[in-house]
């Protein structure tokens, strides 16, 4: 009788199908979040490089600058969050390989 109240009590311990859909589509949102940043940060850049000659507009190119030096450092390719995000997806791709989808972009 215990061994059976025990499986029943680590029953909600287990990952669910639906668990794994919820975990899948945070970490597919994360990865279309990155590419709309990427992109918002490389237009203001751009803008700011040309409106670098008007008043106060040199301050505005150095924080653009800075800004898509530390996303390319942090967040391109090659960076500690792609790395992680590579590991998130193999682990993810083994721990549930009939439930999880294998998308790679």
């Amino acid at each position: 009788m215990i061994k059976l109240k025990n499986m029943l009590n680590e029953a909600g311990d287990q990952w669910t199908v639906k668990d794994i859909l919820v975990l899948q589509k945070a970490h597919e949102r994360v990865l279309k979040s990155t590419k709309s940043l990427q992109k918002a940060v490389a237009a203001l850049d751009k803008l700011s490089m040309k409106n670098a000659n008007k008043p106060n507009g040199k301050m505005f190119t150095a924080d653009s600058s800075n800004m898509l030096k530390a996303f390319k450092s942090g967040v391109m390719p090659g960076s500690k969050f792609w790395k992680g995000w590579e590991e998130f997806m193999k682990g993810a791709e083994a721990a549930f390989p009939n439930n999880w989808k294998k998308t790679r972009s």
